[in-house]
């Protein structure tokens, strides 16, 4: 069974999560107070080391909210709990493995315990971990799955999950609908199981059509706006279109208004750039891609593994060959948009940069 095939045995387990970690937060649908955010969402009860250790941090890149996210997040939660972080480096782009294999040695002659890897890509890491662990440094996966079994946990988020969760929202708000599709970067697993996951909850809608989009092109915002507007020019009469990550689904907003089309756009994860829209309706709606939690739970149960404490929600299947923890989807619209939590989940403070983590 591969990955797909086990999310999508999972959706309605972490659909259902969705309204169980937003009632958690104490906001959902509604609102709340900043004192009421739990900076965990609830997963786990937050720990402090009894004795320091030391992580190290290699990530694919800094260039968006999501991977500054969770070194933003690692960073502050060592500091809140006793965990010294020795660095943080980028491998700098996707494929960059022989960086990043340079940044592991190093911080493993460093004397890390363990290195958090953001990984340029799934396959080709598990001769190095191994290394890495027979010599005592723990190898931890952070926000994408790397194909090892040498790594102690991971902590994601579950990519089927969004593309379900996106098609539902559009069910719910117009069935008998037609969605133009931009299913992103050709040879990305994880656009490949959003997109996938979106059009099989799609068939399960009546009246809804999904128009099959190719795989290719860029991840920018120029990219999206010319796909749209070719889009948009051959089926005039479409009602949504659907993007996997937000770069693409602004630059499908910005189509939508040039061509003064009442079309509505869906996209997935959350920059400051994208809120004003989401406000006005132009995003229908954007599932969150929480980072700054997800660097802040890679050290709290690194905390429970180095002290054999208990490992609530950590899952172990056959999905991945390593146990993992997923971070429950939220799909924000018009209507949650307000009360949603931003800073404390999915984007670092203004003016954070990897030199102020070191």
């Amino acid at each position: 069974m591969n990955m797909f095939e086990t999310s999508l045995k999972r959706i309605p387990a972490i659909l259902g999560a969705v309204v169980a970690g937003a009632a958690l937060m104490g906001f959902g649908l509604g609102g709340a107070s900043a004192a009421e955010v739990d900076r965990l969402k609830g997963l786990v009860e937050p720990l402090k080391a009894e004795k320091p250790f030391t992580l190290g941090v290699t990530l694919v890149h800094l260039q968006d909210d999501f991977w500054k996210g969770i070194a933003y997040g690692i960073q502050d939660e060592a500091k809140r709990s006793g965990v010294n972080v020795l660095q943080i480096s980028v491998a700098g782009a996707y494929g960059n493995v022989r960086e990043q294999f340079a940044q592991l040695e190093s911080l493993k002659a460093r004397g890390a315990n363990y290195v958090v890897v953001g990984a340029a890509s799934f396959d080709g890491y598990d001769a190095m971990f191994k290394n890495l662990q027979s010599g005592g440094t723990k190898v931890l996966a952070a926000g994408i799955p790397v194909n090892s079994p040498n790594v102690t946990f991971g902590v994601g988020q579950d990519e089927g999950a969004i593309g379900t969760a996106l098609a539902k929202t559009l069910c719910a708000a117009k069935p008998n609908s037609t969605t133009l599709s931009i299913p992103g970067p050709a040879g990305a697993e994880w656009a490949r199981l959003r997109y996938e996951a979106f059009q099989n909850e799609a068939k399960k809608c009546p009246g809804m059509k999904v128009k099959p989009g190719a795989f290719g092109g860029s991840l920018d915002l120029a990219y999206g706006m010319s796909q749209a507007s070719d889009l948009l020019l051959r089926d005039p009469e479409a009602d949504f279109i659907y993007t996997p990550v937000i770069p693409l689904g602004m630059g499908a907003v910005q189509a939508v208004r040039q061509q003064r089309k009442n079309v509505k756009v869906v996209s997935s994860f959350i920059v400051r750039e994208s809120i004003p829209m989401i406000k006005d309706g132009r995003l229908l709606a954007v599932a969150s891609e929480p980072g700054i939690l997800m660097g802040r739970l890679i050290v709290q149960y690194a905390i429970r593994d180095r002290e054999g404490k208990p490992m609530p929600n950590m899952v172990k299947d056959a999905a991945l060959k390593y146990p993992y923890l997923l971070t429950p989807p939220l799909v924000i619209t018009p209507e949650n948009v307000s009360t949603y939590p931003f800073d404390e989940y999915d984007i670092p403070p203004k003016g954070w940069n990897i030199t102020s983590s070191q």
